[in-house]
């Protein structure tokens, strides 16, 4: 997909602060895991149910990534975090190198 050669910096700045929040409900979703294990561990010693609080983290946790995953770059208008089949979620464009926190740097 083909995008601006220099976005404006407003438009930098926006499309990074869309990437960094779905990073970090990925990051959040992934956060929650062990609390939750332990509560519903406490609460309930049920096996059934801890395996129930596990899958459910599963589908929230892939679907976050999923989400991440498709943020694309404010610069070259790729993915972000997906370069072919190879999904790296690194402070860094695969493509075009931005930064995640290039519009913050002067």
């Amino acid at each position: 997909m083909d995008a601006d050669p220099q976005p404006t910096p407003a438009a930098l700045a926006h499309g990074l602060s869309l990437i960094r929040r779905r990073r970090w409900y990925l990051w959040g979703a992934i956060l929650i895991y062990l609390p939750a294990l332990k509560l519903t561990m406490l609460l309930s010693p049920s096996l059934q149910i801890t395996l129930s609080v596990v899958g459910l983290w599963l589908l929230f946790s892939f679907s976050f990534a999923f989400y991440a995953a498709l943020a694309r770059c404010p610069r070259c208008g790729n993915y972000f975090h997906m370069h072919g089949p190879t999904l790296l979620f690194l402070r860094k464009c695969l493509h075009c190198q931005l930064h995640l926190c290039a519009d913050r740097q002067s």
